[in-house]
């Protein structure tokens, strides 16, 4: 093996300097990179393919691999039929070689998924394999590195006959030199052919985003002191993975106390059993970043996206796929829960309750793909920042981890709720400080060999102000190694333990004689989580690169700063957040906003310098910046960006704090535009969470109502939204009436066409409702005449989440036909179907199918119902519906009673208002409360029908929901004719179903009263 050679190779600046050992044969002993690639099955596909469709398949693979590896800096050795063989320069240096021959390999497979993809076949596969030699190199090909002797080609082209399709396979030594750039999975020893010495055979994974505070800083590969509780109790869980199934650890305490250190123990206790080790990180600020830990993990991840704003769906896709998660529906989920760039908008139709259990069923086909092949290790870390959406799929995570073999750990700070992941009954271990021997021992082993002579009289001072947390024992140790004399530790012997004001006395020390890098650090901290030189420069205008690149190398050797890994640029950041969060909170608050201005100044006039920066983080530092209202613009647009990706519970920490901050800095035409802005992205997220008659949802329209009234007469069209939502959260239906007639007088001077449509809907969804025909048809008649088809594609889902037209045709028809006017409803209903369908709006689709099956209920037509209740459950389940699925069983179950069986019908009946109910969507319940009635005394259970019944009434008249009150008096006379009740009851119900009926001028309803009282006996009689 290569041990000594592959981890302290020679880099001499020059590549005409770089002279390896002279060979007596004259030649120079050189360490190389070596990758070799092949097609899987391309024997296969010969026979299968007509032999110019294969020759142009081979041809697009090639390049595409050649180009991975020419990007990459490699030399072409070998091109043969469906493989190939590179060697990467020696001029590039052992390490920089082994990372981008890694980084080529991974390209070469994301290549040929491209490639596949582009051919539409799933069985175009690679394998490669890469492996690092000592070899021979001749003096006169030392220009193209050609080795004349070395292992390396030959154990990269074993490693890549033994690869998994679509996995890159390195050895030992490659694995060492870009241990810190990439991350790996340890494949186990194997015996190569040819060789005899087992190889150790890892999986390159992906190049690292971050490197991660378990290698952020060399200091914490020294002993690991204490903890064998700890480590008893992960060893046990450990072994209950591999044995019997999922288990979940819950690792809790203080900032610094050791909680990354000891997950840095899992992965070494867990390596040689473990199939996959996947990690992702918590930041900051995250709580209302949706999915945050996840898209971190993979901005960057994919060549190409570090100067793309925002993550492209093939991104999503690349990593997934090449870690086996392969399942489609999977990836689309995730893309668009990502907000991915191209992702599949027709995602954002469905109910975000439907969007919820799509996740859920993809995070546990997601981890159910990476465990195929062995237990693995799921690791997030400081969950105390996590957001709602990545807090609700872990926690599916941790419910289904139980029936499969991964190791789930998760982080947290003490004092944080995490009661959210009780269900999954987790193991919990809360780290306490070390003990006073544990305190001895990390003390001696980081005190600086220099200064072993200060150690015994500073024993029991670093006890006291470090409180046994590792990461301030680490941080005096590192102040006293960087020539601290021995009087200056002079703290204040009121500290305590758990007072931070020791670490922060402490840090100050250290920084105060850093010079210019203190100002860095500082700069740094501002910053957040990441930044570059370039944003340095731009905080720091006096500082020249060369400073800047001098300060931040002197803070990453000091330990402060890790450098971060990505493509086409490095990075810093702070190897602990407790490091950056006691900087930061050391600056006076006027030196935070100058730092926060030039920040928020230079990302908005070039987001490409911070690329990774969200919206919701730019307008955390505009309001730290003190810009309010670009802070309020930024929050809205963030929650925006949540809300079209169904992140709801984001949307409003984003939104609700908006207009928070309108409301604290007061009225002003200006703040009152940007509130009312907020207001109305807000309003249908609220409701969406919590209801349209909640009280929250209420005050929110009644108070956007308040502020909109104030701006000026020709502003009021812009406000329109903030009026229909007011409307449609009045308390019923005469106050939704008042309100619309009072909305229409508002918007009496606008010219927009499409609010003078939208005014019209308001009306006729409550004159309809209210029994109002005339008023209704008139609404419907005069909207549609102005009604856009562009203009709609937006307004849909801004004005009832359903298309105005497909409304208006859908309620004129129903309004026809209870008017008496059957043909004009049917030409309306035919209309509204074809007018559906070549809009292709699933929502919309589903309001169609709701009103046609209301139409063939209106009619006793239960064969039409049936089909029509067959394509609701059909679109239902396409489109995971749940209402529309409840609607389909409501009415499958009335067709049904009515046909074969009474009892089987009305349990499904039964199921579908249940399940109506449970989702509080209960829009038509005077037809559903009949329907119920009508089945229970076909079944003879007259006592119980007639409560059903008389629920109904006292519901419609207490809420004005009329239009089917006449039916239900009508009903309810039936049923007491049958419960054997006296005459003057029924005569009452009869008569006022009649004058309803005539008042409304629903002759449809009037025929069928007038028919049973000549029925029951009772014409004619008062």
């Amino acid at each position: 093996m290569l041990e000594s050679r592959v981890n302290n190779p020679r880099q001499p600046t020059k590549p005409s300097g770089r002279k390896g050992r002279l060979s007596e044969y004259g030649g120079e002993r050189r360490i190389v990179t070596a990758i070799c690639y092949d097609l899987v099955g391309s024997t296969r596909l010969l026979h299968l393919l007509d032999i110019e469709d294969y020759q142009e398949l081979i041809v697009a693979f090639q390049n595409a691999a050649k180009h991975a590896i020419i990007s990459h800096s490699g030399v072409m050795q070998l091109e043969a039929g469906d493989g190939g063989v590179a060697l990467f320069p020696i001029e590039l240096g052992a390490k920089d070689a082994a990372s981008l021959a890694i980084r080529a390999g991974l390209a070469i497979v994301e290549g040929c998924a491209g490639v596949a993809r582009e051919a539409g076949r799933d069985d175009l596969h690679v394998r490669v394999g890469i492996a690092t030699s000592v070899a021979l190199i001749q003096e006169t090909q030392e220009e193209k590195g050609e080795p004349v002797t070395g292992a390396a080609l030959a154990i990269a082209t074993r490693l890549e006959e033994i690869a998994d399709p679509d996995s890159v396979f390195v050895s030992e030594d490659t694995r060492d030199l870009a241990g810190r750039s990439h991350a790996f999975v340890f494949e186990g020893a194997r015996t190569l052919k040819g060789f005899t010495v087992p190889e150790k055979v890892w999986r390159a994974l992906g190049h690292k985003i971050d490197v991660d505070r378990f290698y952020a800083f060399g200091s914490l590969g020294g002993p690991f002191i204490g903890r064998e509780s700890e480590l008893n109790t992960i060893a046990a869980c450990w072994e209950k993975v591999t044995a019997q199934g999922g288990e979940i650890l819950l690792l809790e305490g203080d900032a610094g106390i050791g909680k990354s250190r000891l997950l840095r123990e899992v992965r070494k206790m867990t390596r040689d059993r473990r199939s996959g080790l996947y990690f992702f990180q918590c930041l900051p600020g995250g709580h209302r970043s949706t999915l945050h830990p996840l898209l971190n993990s993979l901005m960057g991840a994919t060549s190409g996206q570090d100067d793309q704003l925002g993550l492209s769906a093939s991104a999503v896709a690349n990593p997934f796929e090449r870690n086996g998660i392969r399942d489609a529906e999977t990836i689309e989920t995730f893309a668009y829960l990502l907000g991915a760039l191209g992702r599949n908008q027709r995602l954002a139709d469905n109910d975000p309750k439907a969007i919820r259990e799509k996740a859920h069923r993809a995070v546990f086909r997601a981890l159910a793909a990476l465990c195929a092949n062995g237990p693995i290790v799921l690791a997030v870390e400081d969950i105390h920042w996590i957001d709602p959406t990545s807090r609700d799929l872990l926690a599916e995570a941790a419910r289904v981890a139980h029936q499969l073999p991964i190791f789930l750990v998760a982080t947290s700070r003490l004092g944080f709720a995490s009661d959210w992941l009780d269900a999954a009954n987790p193991t919990r271990l809360t780290l306490l400080p070390l003990d006073r021997d544990e305190t001895r021992r990390a003390i001696e082993a980081r005190w600086p060999e220099q200064r072993q002579g200060m150690l015994p009289e500073l024993y029991d001072v670093i006890e006291r102000i470090s409180g046994g947390v590792p990461l301030f024992i680490e941080q005096i140790c590192q102040w006293v190694s960087e020539n601290v004399a021995a009087d200056t530790m002079s703290l204040s012997e009121n500290v305590k333990p758990s007072h931070v004001s020791a670490f922060e006395e402490i840090l100050d020390a250290r920084l105060n004689h850093l010079g210019t890098a203190r100002d860095v650090a500082r700069a740094g901290a501002v910053a957040g989580s990441r930044f570059t030189l370039s944003l340095l420069r731009e905080l720091l205008p006096g500082l020249g690169k060369k400073s800047l690149v001098k300060a931040a190398d002197t803070l990453s050797d000091s330990g402060f700063l890790m450098r971060i890994r990505t493509r086409g640029h490095i990075a810093y950041g702070f190897r602990h957040v407790l490091i950056q969060e006691t900087i930061y909170n050391g600056l006076l608050r006027r030196q935070r906003q100058a730092l926060h201005r030039r920040l928020f100044i230079a990302v908005s006039q070039n987001r490409q310098m911070a690329a990774w920066m969200d919206t919701g983080t730019l307008a955390e530092h505009a309001e730290r910046a003190g810009f309010i209202e670009n802070a309020i613009e930024l929050y809205t647009a963030a929650g925006k960006e949540s809300s079209s990706r169904s992140a709801m519970v984001e949307a409003r920490n984003y939104l609700e704090h908006a207009v928070e901050i309108c409301d604290r800095f007061g009225a002003g035409h200006a703040i009152e535009t940007l509130q009312l802005s907020a207001l109305i992205s807000l309003g249908p997220v609220l409701t969406g969470l919590v209801g349209l008659n909640s009280p929250p949802a209420r005050k929110l329209y009644e108070d956007g109502v308040a502020i909109a009234r104030r701006q000026p007469m020709e502003e009021q069209s812009r406000w329109f939204p903030i009026y229909w939502g007011w409307w449609l959260t009045g308390t019923d239906f005469r106050v939704m009436r008042e309100r619309a007639l009072q909305v229409r007088a508002m918007q009496a001077g606008t010219e927009d066409p499409e609010i003078k449509l939208q005014v019209n809907h308001c009306i006729w969804a409550i004159a309809f409702n209210l029994g109002h025909h005339r008023e209704a048809q008139d609404a419907i008649k005069a909207g549609l005449a102005l009604y856009d088809e562009q203009s709609a594609k937006t307004n849909r889902t801004l004005f009832g989440g359903h298309d105005a037209k497909v409304c208006g045709l859908g309620q004129l028809a129903l309004s026809l036909w209870l008017t008496g006017q059957s043909k004009a409803s049917d030409s309306a209903l035919s209309k509204m179907v074809a007018f559906v369908d070549r809009i292709s709006h699933a929502p919309s689709k589903a309001h169609s199918l709701d009103t046609e099956a209301v139409s063939a209920f209106y009619r006793d037509d239960y064969g039409r119902l049936t089909e029509i209740s067959k394509r609701m459950a059909d679109f239902a389940r396409s489109h995971e519906m749940q209402s529309l699925s409840g609607l389909s069983l409501l009415f499958a179950g009335w067709a049904l009673a009515h046909g074969e069986s009474l009892t089987s019908g009305h349990a499904m009946f039964r199921e579908g208002l249940s399940l109506l109910r449970s989702l509080g969507v209960v829009a038509d319940l005077p037809i559903y409360l009949y329907m119920h009635a009508t089945l229970l005394g076909q079944a003879g259970n007259y006592e119980s029908a007639l409560e059903v019944t008389n629920d109904a009434i006292e519901k419609a008249k207490e809420t004005g929901h009329a239009y089917w009150l006449a039916e239900l008096y009508r009903r309810r006379a039936v049923l007491q004719a049958r419960g054997n009740t006296t005459k003057d009851p029924i005569i009452l119900d009869l008569r006022s179903a009649v004058d309803i009926a005539e008042r409304q001028g629903a002759k449809a309803l009037l025929r069928r009263a007038r028919h049973s009282m000549q029925e029951l006996g009772v014409a004619g009689q008062h």
